[in-house]
């Protein structure tokens, strides 16, 4: 029925205001056989006593068949002559704007006989109040005359010599019940503090963009829906949109106008005029003058951006700035103040773009303690100072990772049929070709599932030393390996084997520790643990026969070969002791990289 979705299209009544207003319009009498009692509605009622226009208009609206049930109600009822006066006659009813919305504002609950009423607001099935003044016998300044006290069986009329007009809706009121701003309104609801702003008292104007200009917006900055958008900077455009200190009309708009949004002073608005066109920033005005008790509606086409956020569309920084997922990015950028420098249009930078999973992976959950001096070697290591996409980047098959110069020194990048990773753990899990989605004016976005760390500022057995390996430490000091190990002229890969696994060795040997065992042996064993250059995980494949440091006297003694499946592990010299299992990977020294093993390489049968 029409005033079930009035009610519900408006969202201004609750359910319990339309219980009441079904009830308003029912009356009692007798049947003609004089039975039982017929009820008189409100209605009958109404037109019995001569109020053809207001039974008109209610007929009109379709409110007659919906209001058959019981009550009570009061009803204003103006008189024919009142509502002439509002040029409202039974005959145009028809042409009447927002004629529901009028009629409800003459229906309160109750049933309240005029020697019964008393001074003050009170709410109307419209949802705006009325002012009585019981002295004057009055509601908004309408006189209430006779006939009053006029009953029917569900309420009672009153006659007033006036048609009460209720007044605007508030600017969200207005923005709900437009269906072609709804992605507006969804995303006002969003922030309730900016709700009750533009419910509650004030003098507005709003510029409200409509569905199509949001999706245009969510198509530049590539996105596919509101909610992807970090509600911070939801929030900033939509500020953008409001002046708060004046309901400026049309009227009130100048050629070359700047008004200073609720954003802030420093973020305003150019108005253009042109002849009758009239446009603000870059967006036409299609809808001016929409008035609201609070203020005046611009309906427009197009979302206005602030200058912030406009200088960085088109950059790459515009991927992680709109997306939720890439919060941690967008902060640490702001909080090590490098925005300006990954904005900058005359650039050419490849950014590795970790969402916040990747920071999560790496143990970043939080920037809490972080500083710029902490945060700014980490973001420039995922910048390159050049463009490379997905086709520049090279390619490692059969080889091992390629150092690439970041804006903080080099990273190492694996490039090959298992995909592209950066130093060993962190994959590309987008990469983006030329007048791909992720190619802006100032270079190209990569998006990788691993935050980069640089490579510690210590060498491996430095790194060995501190991460607790000092079994390792005690070996390779009394090997005499500290220094070769701790030589630039590396790079190395060790594969470190933990405490545990160096005591099961030294219980299987019966001995006590390293100065037990050979010299000569024992260095021996230690360098089968190291190959020459970085060797990552992404670089390890089924099978793969690496050569190690080892001086074994047969040179097929210095091989371990790789075994890849659920796990990795590595096959030694010694057929009798289990294979060795890679538990960690990829810690980056300065000359070099960290495995951690479960168990010692054995470049020699021990017969164990």
């Amino acid at each position: 029925m029409k005033l079930v979705n009035y009610l519900s299209g408006k969202g201004i009544y609750s359910v319990l205001l339309l219980s009441m207003l079904l009830l308003v319009f029912t009356g009692c009498g007798d049947d003609d056989d004089g039975g039982n009692p017929e009820p008189q509605y409100i209605v009958d009622v109404a037109i019995a006593n001569g109020y053809n226009t207001l039974a008109a208009a209610l007929t009109e609206a379709n409110l007659v068949d919906d209001l058959q049930a019981t009550g009570p109600f009061t009803v204003f009822a103006p008189t024919d002559a009142a509502f002439a006066a509002a040029g409202i006659t039974a005959d145009n009813v028809g042409d009447v704007e927002n004629l529901e919305a009028i009629l409800l504002y003459h229906v309160v609950s109750g049933e309240v006989m005029s020697s019964d009423l008393t001074t003050g607001d009170v709410a109307t099935l419209n949802g705006a109040t009325v002012a009585i003044d019981a002295s004057a016998l009055t509601v908004n300044g309408a006189n209430i005359s006779a006939p009053f006290d006029v009953e029917a069986s569900n309420g009672v009329i009153h006659t007033i010599d006036q048609v009460l007009l209720p007044p605007p809706p508030s600017i969200v009121q207005i923005a709900q019940a437009n269906s072609n701003l709804s992605i507006l309104v969804e995303a006002l609801t969003k922030f309730p503090d900016l709700v009750n702003l533009l419910n509650g008292d004030g003098s507005f104007t709003v510029f409200a963009p409509t569905n199509a200009a949001f999706a245009d917006l969510l198509g530049v900055i590539g996105q596919n829906e509101l909610d992807d958008i970090p509600e911070d900077v939801l929030k900033r455009v939509l500020q953008y949109h409001v002046i708060a200190s004046a309901a400026l009309a049309s009227s009130d708009l100048s050629d070359g106008q700047m008004a200073a949004t609720a954003l802030g002073s420093d973020d305003e608005v150019t108005i253009s005029i042109s002849g009758s066109d009239v446009m603000v920033n870059n967006a036409n005005v299609t809808t001016a003058n929409i008035e609201a008790n609070n203020g005046i509606i611009h309906v427009i086409d197009a979302v206005l951006v602030p200058s912030l956020e406009t200088s960085i569309v088109n950059t790459i920084v515009e991927p992680a700035y709109f997306n939720k997922d890439f919060s941690i990015l967008t902060a640490a950028v702001v909080k090590a103040e490098l925005l300006e420098t990954l904005i900058d249009g005359s650039a050419n930078y490849t950014l590795f773009a970790p969402n916040n999973e990747a920071f999560e992976a790496a143990g970043i959950t939080s920037l809490d303690g972080l500083d710029k001096a902490t945060l700014t070697p980490i973001l420039t290591y995922h910048v390159l100072g050049t463009e490379n996409f997905a086709s520049d980047l090279p390619s490692t098959a059969g080889g091992f990772a390629t150092a690439i110069g970041t804006l903080n020194g080099d990273f190492y990048l694996t490039n090959n049929s298992n995909g592209v990773f950066i130093n060993g753990n962190s994959q590309v899990v987008v990469a983006t070709e030329s007048g791909e989605a992720l190619d802006y004016s100032n270079g190209v976005v990569h998006v990788i599932n691993r935050t980069l760390l640089p490579e510690d500022s210590d060498d491996i057995v430095a790194i060995a030393q501190a991460a607790g390996f000092t079994d390792l430490a005690a070996a390779l000091t009394e090997a005499g390996l500290v220094s070769a190990l701790q030589s630039p002229e590396g790079p190395f890969t060790v594969f470190a084997p933990t405490n545990d696994a160096f005591q099961a060795l030294y219980t299987a040997l019966d001995v006590s520790g390293p100065a037990d065992v050979d010299d000569t042996l024992l260095a021996d064993i230690l360098l089968y643990h190291v190959l020459s250059g970085r060797v990552f995980s992404s670089d390890l494949t089924d099978g793969l026969v690496a050569t190690t440091l080892s001086d074994a006297q047969d040179p097929s003694d210095t091989n371990i070969t790789i075994n890849v499946g659920d796990d990795v592990s590595l096959t030694d010299y010694d057929p009798d002791v289990a294979n060795p299992t890679v538990t960690s990977t990829d810690v980056l020294a300065t000359n070099g990289v960290i495995h951690v093993i479960d168990a010692v390489l054995l470049p020699v049968d021990t017969a164990l």
